[in-house]
């Protein structure tokens, strides 16, 4: 049965957000943070400013407050006050610098170029045969020259044409990479890699999906050319919203609330609790409300059964990383139950694009899972942790906030005639607006050409948005 697929993106000036739903069901999320970028992919010039030769690593100003770490080879012969091009493969996180490589690579729609490569591969993932063959043949008699490429997944069905392009954009990134790095000393940006909505339709796009919809027309004009150079054909389910809350009306907003809720309902009755700590991240699976005929562990396999494939859904949207812990209810269930509840999540992860494991039971009937940390997880965007309690994930981020206050000032500018309001915040959090985020409200206000005052009071939560009449 063919899904009906459609790409949602919400572009605000706090964040852009691209969420992908299938009939209707929340299957990906991306969320670019418009005020804190992530540099993921950016290529820079960057100046060695400590080798530790006894780790094989260096430390590289990249022009950043933190100074990047560089995992060097053996051969390496870089030294203190040396300039290198480097890349960044996973984004500041706390206290800790990028973590950048030298190996540098440009994704294209079909091929990824790597130019300190000297072969041509294929992924994995493309697992039909005679595909595999055609697109060897393909790229090694007409590009017999070139090295350095992998064949992407989305090749598969590509024309000669297809690879010739790709391949002329990407050499093309590459000398300009090049001719910047020497154009100069010291810490630059040379190369910026798209944002996720631009990079998914790249990648993605096909017959599957029946609408792009964008609630900005500048960022819809952008994807329209970029359709027309993919395929004229994809212009046509490109749809413009202008300033309309698209996650609310097209179910997004709502499915959200359940990936950031500490409880989750399982459609059975039963119900999961998701808690993380410093270390992992611990989910529950509870009974809750089920009821049904069957004896004790037929009751317990048939919720834990639906609990494993939610459970997954749950890790790859929140895109919780580290070790996963899930103690499933274990009401004398047999080694053969376990056997499949493992099973079970070894093939729901299979979809996964972010490496996974699932190490097994433990001995006291724990499943623990282990996923590759590449960026923080979804939480980290809404929640901050709470400044009166300490406890994680404990009150709305800045990030959150802003968003929520240019939805609702979108919201009056669309169904009222009024263009002044009142945003009152709660003592502490006008305290941290006004110190770091007054251009982003005033970027609101110009946006919807709305007046907007400022107050606070001591009884309010976070803020509320009132009219000015």
């Amino acid at each position: 049965m063919l899904l009906l697929k459609k790409i949602i993106i919400e572009l605000l000036e706090a964040s852009q957000k691209t969420a992908i739903l299938e009939d209707g069901k929340l299957k990906e999320i991306y969320i670019d943070n418009m005020i804190e970028k992530s540099i993921v992919s950016n290529i820079y010039r960057g100046k060695v400013q400590k080798v530790l030769s006894g780790m094989d690593a260096c430390f590289v100003d990249i022009g950043r407050e933190k100074n990047g770490y560089l995992k060097l080879n053996k051969e390496s012969n870089l030294k203190t006050g040396d300039d290198v091009i480097v890349q960044v493969i996973k984004d500041e996180i706390g206290t800790k610098g990028a973590k950048l490589t030298q190996e540098i690579s440009f994704s294209g729609r079909y091929l990824v170029y790597i130019p300190s490569n000297k072969r041509v591969t294929m992924s994995n993932k493309i697992v039909d045969e005679k595909e595999r063959l055609r697109l060897k043949r393909l790229f090694y008699s007409n590009c017999k020259n070139e090295t350095g490429y992998i064949i992407r997944t989305e090749a598969q069905g590509c024309s000669m044409n297809d690879f010739k392009n790709d391949i002329k954009e990407l050499n093309a990134a590459y000398s300009n990479v090049e001719i910047e790095f020497k154009r100069g000393k010291g810490p630059k940006l040379l190369y910026t890699n798209s944002d996720s909505a631009i990079k998914y339709i790249r990648d993605n796009i096909s017959n599957e999906f029946e609408n792009i919809i964008i609630n900005d027309e500048k960022k819809y004009n952008y994807i329209k050319e970029l359709l027309k150079d993919i395929n004229r054909d994809y212009m046509d389910i490109l749809k413009l919203e202008k300033n309309i809350d698209v996650f609310d009306v097209y179910g997004v907003e709502k499915q959200l609330n359940r990936y950031l809720s500490k409880k989750v309902w399982l459609k059975n009755g039963g119900y999961l609790i998701i808690e993380k700590t410093e270390a992992l991240t611990v989910i529950d699976v509870n009974s809750g409300k089920f009821t049904g005929n069957l004896d004790l562990a037929k009751t317990a396999m048939k919720i834990n059964e639906e609990a494993a494939k939610e459970i997954v859904n749950q890790i790859i949207i929140r895109d919780i990383a580290g070790i996963i812990i899930v103690d499933f209810i274990d009401d004398n269930i047999l080694n053969t139950s376990k056997k499949k509840l493992v099973n079970i999540m070894k093939e729901e992860l299979k979809r996964d694009k972010r490496k996974s494991e699932v190490k097994g039971m433990t001995s006291l009937g724990l499943m623990e899972i282990s996923r590759r940390r590449e960026k923080e997880e979804l939480e980290s965007y809404f929640s901050t942790d709470c400044f009166r309690c300490g406890s994680k994930y404990g009150e709305a981020s800045n990030n959150a906030i802003l968003d929520s206050i240019e939805k609702k000032i979108m919201n009056i500018t669309r169904n009222t005639v009024y263009r002044k309001v009142k945003i009152i915040f709660n003592d502490n959090i006008k305290e941290k607006i006004i110190n770091s985020y007054m251009n982003v409200i005033k970027q609101i206000g110009l946006k919807y050409k709305v007046e907007i005052e400022i107050s606070s009071s001591p009884n309010i939560k976070e803020f509320i948005v009132d009219l000015v009449k």
